[in-house]
């Protein structure tokens, strides 16, 4: 997702080469995967827009209009929805994937950003980055259910559903809350490396990877222990990461130095450094294609 460029890199992850480059719309920033439709749905931040690409042949064959500084998206496949954090407005857009429509608004806390779903307790996680809290959404009646201090300026949230857990970057106090998902409640503040921002899950190995914006490093976490366990250096800025734990390796977007880093988790050494568009900020891989940033190619 290259957010200078408006543009989408794909690229193989087997040869770490850039395979395709997909215009969208004016800044885009967050990216979800819908397997069973094929489809990659894209947050447009400066044109209030989510790009609807066909995995089949990288093409935008749709553009839905939501609510206004679209960041943060996630697909319940199970549910047919898509979820976006629309940061100026203050909501939560519902998009049916079953024919790209808006299906729902949903009035969150202030200035919402980051979002991820988990789809066998049905509830949408946003984070708020304006009032230091995360927004629970029932997936099935769009309701809120909870409202959830966390730490300073909440960015990114990923959940892991087998553990119960949502996992929040807090940018404004380096810290990542850890989050019950049965209670709704913090239960762990870890501390991290500076400007914490994106953050993807391991599951099958018990590992958060949070991307540190300040200190230009990945931070990788026990989930067991909730610590930091390991700290590796990758590009300037570091904001997105995805990982793939089938094939042993986690992405990570470099915002100033337009690249992609690829770590090997099992070394914790970055085995691969890709130049993408200018401005990388999501990725996402899609495991089924081996291809990151986009399903499909």
């Amino acid at each position: 997702m290259n957010q200078g460029a408006n543009t989408v890199s794909a690229v193989n992850t087997i040869t770490n080469n850039v395979t395709r480059t997909i215009p969208v719309g004016a800044a885009p920033f967050g990216i979800a995967l819908d397997h069973p439709h094929r489809r990659a749905y894209v947050t447009n931040h400066a044109a209030d827009s989510v790009s609807v690409i066909n995995a089949n042949n990288a093409q935008v064959i749709r553009t839905v209009p939501v609510g206004g500084g679209p960041f943060g998206i996630a697909v319940d496949e199970r549910r047919k929805r898509a979820y976006v954090a629309d940061e100026t407005a203050g909501t939560v857009s519902v998009i049916s994937t079953s024919n790209d429509t808006l299906a729902d608004t949903v009035t969150v806390g202030g200035n919402p950003f980051g979002v991820a779903v988990d789809e066998g307790r049905k509830r949408a996680y946003v984070t708020n980055i304006a009032s230091n809290t995360v927004s629970v959404i029932n997936t099935a009646t769009d309701q809120i259910t909870a409202t959830i201090a966390v730490g300073t300026t909440p960015v990114a949230v990923a959940v892991d559903d087998k553990r119960g857990r949502a996992y929040v970057s807090n940018q404004g106090s380096d810290t990542v809350s850890v989050i019950n998902t049965v209670s709704d409640t913090v239960i762990a503040s870890i501390p991290v490396q500076s400007l914490p921002f994106g953050i993807a899950l391991d599951s099958r190995n018990a590992r958060a990877y949070v991307a540190g914006q300040g200190s230009d490093t990945l931070s990788l976490i026990n989930t067991t222990s909730n610590a930091v366990q390991a700290t590796v250096p990758v590009g300037q800025a570091p904001v997105g990461v995805a990982t793939d734990p089938s094939r042993g390796r986690v992405y990570v977007t470099n915002l100033l130095s337009g690249t992609l880093s690829v770590v090997n988790s099992a070394t914790n050494q970055v085995v691969s450094t890709i130049a993408v568009g200018s401005g990388p900020v999501a990725v996402a891989v899609d495991q089924d294609t081996r291809t990151s940033g986009h399903p499909g190619w």
